[in-house]
């Protein structure tokens, strides 16, 4: 088994301070943890609004038709399972060629053979794709860094009073 130390060190690192302050002060580690949630909402939030602004200013709109739907089951925190439907559409890019792909999104079953709008950017052997004028694709970055402004917030005022 071959385990690359640099893919672990973020975790260790954390567990280290996570370490060091619950022996300097138990009381500063929920303080800590709730800083450590909302810098990775914030990142995750921020990575999603670059990642979709990026594909919309330097990517391809088009019309993708929905051919097929992938079923999967996910189970969400409180253990229950709920089947989602991730469409799996088909396109024509620029050069001409005809492209299928699944799409990251779920949709509704029954949309099958609907056409969507979607903008697409080639990487590498293949391309990121996200539907246009989503609702979720545009907000959901948006809840991500309202949510890790939160928790950082609570965070910096929890260790402000602890401190």
């Amino acid at each position: 088994m071959n385990i690359e130390i640099r893919n672990q060190i973020l975790p260790i690192g954390f567990l280290i301070v996570l370490f060091a302050l619950y022996n300097y002060n138990k009381d500063l580690i929920s303080g800590f943890i709730f800083l450590s949630v909302g810098g990775g909402f914030l990142y995750f939030g921020f990575y999603l609004r670059n990642t979709n602004r990026r594909i919309q200013t330097s990517g391809t709109k088009t019309r993708a038709k929905i051919i097929d739907f992938v079923e999967k089951p996910i189970i969400d925190a409180d253990g229950d399972s709920h089947l989602y439907h991730f469409p799996i559409v088909s396109f024509i890019d620029l050069n001409g060629i005809e492209y299928t792909q699944k799409l990251d999104s779920s949709e509704n079953p029954k949309r099958i053979n609907k056409q969507i709008d979607i903008i697409y950017l080639k990487k590498e052997d293949e391309y990121e794709i996200i539907k246009d004028n989503d609702l979720l694709e545009k907000n959901l970055p948006i809840i991500f860094i309202i949510g890790g402004l939160l928790f950082f917030g609570i965070g910096i005022v929890w260790l402000i009073n602890k401190v």
